[in-house]
């Protein structure tokens, strides 16, 4: 399959000239699956492109050395990290197996079930002889190629295949054992998982407690289906793990839940049912009273009473950076009414912030980045500031952008936070950083990139 191939498809080149009323009924259900066909077309073609430059080992540009990263930003927004990423992913598998790749670029096979059968037959079983699994790979496209079968079938095939050439129970086979936690487009997670019986034994074991039902005060039976007490109980055993504080460190503190919330929000109830709109949070958080320092005072908010987690800064209402309301770090916005629940029960950390949503001066000298001046970080910057980048903030480092030992100070307007990658970057190119006017966080490119030198706004930023 090649770009000349794609060029002589006269069909779907020509829709692009064409203004779709003007289609008769029969042209438009012909058109659809010649698009489907071409769109796969390109598909194939862009994982053939990606698959030869990361066989290269070509960095196309040292700002996103991880070739998924570029993906996702060229073009910007065209592409989200998980999307590059499970691109680069088959890009790879499709390179070390061409049977397979033949028959995903012909059109008979789709990207998922090649995934599918991809993985299996890079990691097949340990007891399987290596000389039957090209064999077995073929028997597995033939088997769902064309239309023929379907990804539950496919798996089926898979998991007999295990089971046949399986040194160990299945049951205790460790190395199956799969977990995905999967944000959804409206804010939920959604959780899969297989694993052996032991793991599970351990997790049955904890739920069965939490999930039974509980009485009303009546004794009327607990109206939650079964379901939805299992979820609960995942919930408590979360709850539980974060209060004893039993997790290991990341980003400098014990695992907490972090959410990003004005004041605003605590101390103006109206709208969500839970208060009177006159000043004064139900809750009984001290909303309230802390309110009283107008939009450029924030507070921060977490669940559960221990003391290993803490809620910072601001990030809604008027007087914040974006206006994106209360946010979670990981996974994003949360409600007024549940910010208030959780503002009930947890440490709250105070911040000075401006009108712009930025924390202000801490007047901390201390070389190293203590915990109150990384909170302040948080507030402002979220992620890895890097244009692009995002990674979560606990994965990154706070860079003095005056060096301590060239006298800059450990304070809010000299540090930022960056990645391990983008760190080391700062540190060894052209690329620089300084805060702006507006307090944020700006990045100068290299000329090589830019030859102006044009300064680009900190990640989830725009440029005034």
């Amino acid at each position: 399959m090649g770009i000349g191939e794609i060029r002589g498809d006269e069909q779907t080149a020509a829709l692009l000239d064409t203004e779709l009323w003007q289609l008769s009924d029969a042209q438009l259900i012909e058109a659809i699956p010649a698009v489907t066909a071409q769109i796969h077309r390109l598909q194939a073609l862009r994982v053939s492109l990606v698959g030869e430059t990361d066989h290269r080992r070509v960095v196309p540009d040292p700002a996103h050395p991880a070739l998924k990263h570029w993906l996702a930003n060229t073009p910007a927004g065209m592409l989200s990290v998980s999307e590059a990423s499970r691109i680069v992913s088959l890009a790879r598998l499709l390179r070390e197996q061409p049977d397979l790749a033949a028959a995903y670029e012909s059109g008979g096979l789709r990207a998922d079930l090649a995934v599918l059968i991809g993985a299996f037959c890079e990691t097949p079983p340990k007891n399987m002889p290596e000389g039957i699994v090209p064999e077995i790979r073929k028997r597995l496209i033939d088997e769902v190629s064309h239309g023929t079968g379907d990804a539950a079938a496919l798996r089926k095939s898979i998991t007999d295949l295990r089971d046949a050439f399986a040194q160990i129970p299945p049951a205790e086979d460790t190395d199956r054992n799969e977990f995905y936690a999967s944000q959804t487009l409206t804010g939920r997670v959604v959780i899969k998982g297989d694993v052996d019986s032991e793991t599970g034994e351990m997790l049955l074991t904890a739920l069965s407690k939490l999930s039974a039902p509980v009485p009303g005060p009546g004794g009327e039976p607990d109206p939650r289906p079964a379901a939805l007490r299992r979820a609960d109980a995942v919930t408590e055993m979360l709850r539980r793990f974060h209060d004893c504080g039993a997790g290991p460190v990341e980003g400098g503190e014990k695992p907490h839940l972090t959410v990003l919330v004005n004041i605003n929000d605590l101390h103006h109830c109206d709208g969500d049912g839970d208060g009177d709109g006159e000043g004064g949070c139900e809750c009984g958080c001290g909303g309230g009273e802390a309110g009283q320092g107008g939009k450029g005072e924030a507070a921060g908010h977490s669940s559960g009473s221990g003391g290993s987690r803490n809620g910072h800064g601001p990030g809604s209402g008027s007087g914040s950076a974006g206006g994106l309301g209360p946010l979670m770090m990981w996974t994003g916005p949360l409600s007024r009414a549940s910010t208030r629940r959780l503002a009930c029960d947890c440490i709250i950390t105070p911040i000075i912030i401006n009108d712009d949503g930025v924390p202000l001066k801490l007047g901390r000298k201390d070389r190293l980045v203590p915990a109150s001046l990384r909170r302040a970080l948080i507030v402002r910057d979220r992620c890895c500031a890097f244009p692009g980048c995002g990674r979560p903030a606990a994965w990154t480092d706070a860079h003095h952008i005056i060096h301590w030992a060239d006298g800059g100070e450990t304070d809010l307007s000299n540090t930022v936070l960056l990645c391990r990658n983008h760190h080391r970057l700062i540190h060894h190119s052209e690329w620089e950083v300084f805060i702006g006017p507006d307090l944020l966080p700006w990045f100068r490119p290299p000329r090589s990139r830019d030859p102006d030198r044009k300064p680009l706004p900190a990640h989830g930023r725009t440029a005034a």
